[in-house]
């Protein structure tokens, strides 16, 4: 074990603002201690809890984002569907794609509204109980602009 030069953060010396690497100026410094590496206050202000409210906002964010791209994407896709439909144009793949395309558009929805949900929840933000990202819906990773017009 070593010693380990700190600043607390009042007079009370039950939190640490600031750690040095040797003694300092008592009278250029206010509230300074020295304590030993394995001292609860010295770990507590090495390792500081997790910020949960930023992680799972983050996470929040992320999957809310996800799910008005794959609501956009589908709903799209779903409206070309339809135009060749009604046009008589569609192909009996095409068809047959619809009610694939509208059972996962309704996956989306629910699941956007279930994250729309997340901040209520008694445990929030320390606890998050994340509702099940649907496992199916349109491939975000194909660019609809050709490579020829980039």
């Amino acid at each position: 074990m070593s010693i380990v030069y700190v600043r607390f953060t009042d007079e009370t010396h039950t939190a640490i603002n600031g750690v040095f690497g040797s003694p300092q100026d008592p009278e250029y410094w206010d509230n300074l201690g020295e304590l030993e590496d394995d001292d609860p206050r010295y770990l507590a202000y090495m390792n500081p809890p997790p910020d949960y409210l930023s992680i799972n906002s983050a996470a929040l964010l992320q999957a809310t984002q996800l799910a008005v791209a794959q609501k956009t994407a589908l709903t799209n896709r779903i409206s070309t569907l339809n135009d060749a439909i009604e046009l008589e144009m569609a192909t009996p793949e095409e068809v047959a794609e619809l009610p694939v395309r509208t059972l996962q558009l309704k996956q989306w929805k629910t699941y956007a509204i279930l994250l729309g949900r997340v901040t209520t929840q008694s445990g929030w933000y320390t606890v998050v109980e994340w509702p099940a990202q649907p496992a199916e819906g349109m491939d975000l990773t194909v660019s609809a602009v050709s490579p020829e017009t980039v």
